[in-house]
């Protein structure tokens, strides 16, 4: 595992590097830790999994670099628009409706339920901000620990637990809390997992 602090000069370039070679890459967001790897990269999506111990037919989320992008691989209607012009950036993943551009671009093994909904994220986070001004691609990534153990929330919980990932971006200690999840189908939006953000006035449970 190489690490490096997310404030090197340096950080960036070696993380798209990494990005562009396959492999897997975690840094600190703006809830838990995350790991990442390219998302148009099947076999990288496949280390991802691997690298979690997670089950293949539970999908993972991307993250993006600003609404725009979110708009050519989703499907938006005004509900959509209204959550995520009011709550991104921000602790909220939203499941919507892939667009016929997103299945052509996106690694098919993101979504092994196959009914064309993927969740994703803009963020507020140092790092993965600095990231997105020099890398134009879109990230698949799940909080950094393998599945059925608590998220990791430092660098030491990632280096403890995660030994054979490939790029470490040290940056601060995060939340323990994971993102708010919701799926919005039609005009109604349902409540995946509670996580930071509450949304009583929108959420059907």
């Amino acid at each position: 595992m190489l690490v490096i602090d997310e404030k090197n000069p340096q950080a960036v370039e070696v993380a798209i590097d990494f990005l562009q070679k396959g492999k897997v890459i975690c840094f600190a967001t703006d809830t838990v830790y995350g790991v990442a790897v390219d998302a148009t990269n099947s076999k990288a999506v496949e280390g991802l999994y691997k690298l979690k111990k997670r089950e293949k037919n539970k999908p993972i989320s991307v993250f993006l670099k600003n609404l725009e992008s979110a708009k050519k691989l989703f499907t938006f209607n005004n509900l959509a628009n209204e959550i995520v012009e009011k709550f991104m950036p921000g602790d909220i993943t939203v499941i919507l409706k892939t667009t016929n551009f997103a299945k052509k671009i996106l690694a098919k093994n993101l979504n092994n339920n196959d009914d064309n909904f993927i969740g994703f994220r803009i963020i507020d986070s140092y790092f993965v901000q600095k990231l997105f001004e020099k890398y134009d691609g879109i990230l698949a990534v799940s909080s950094a620990n393998e599945a059925f153990k608590d998220p990791c929330a430092s660098v030491s919980l990632v280096k403890k637990n995660l030994k054979n990932l490939d790029l470490l971006i040290a940056g601060k200690k995060t939340s323990k809390i994971s993102s708010t999840i919701v799926k919005i189908v039609d005009n109604e939006l349902i409540l995946i997992r509670q996580g930071k953000l509450i949304l009583k006035d929108y959420v059907n449970q």
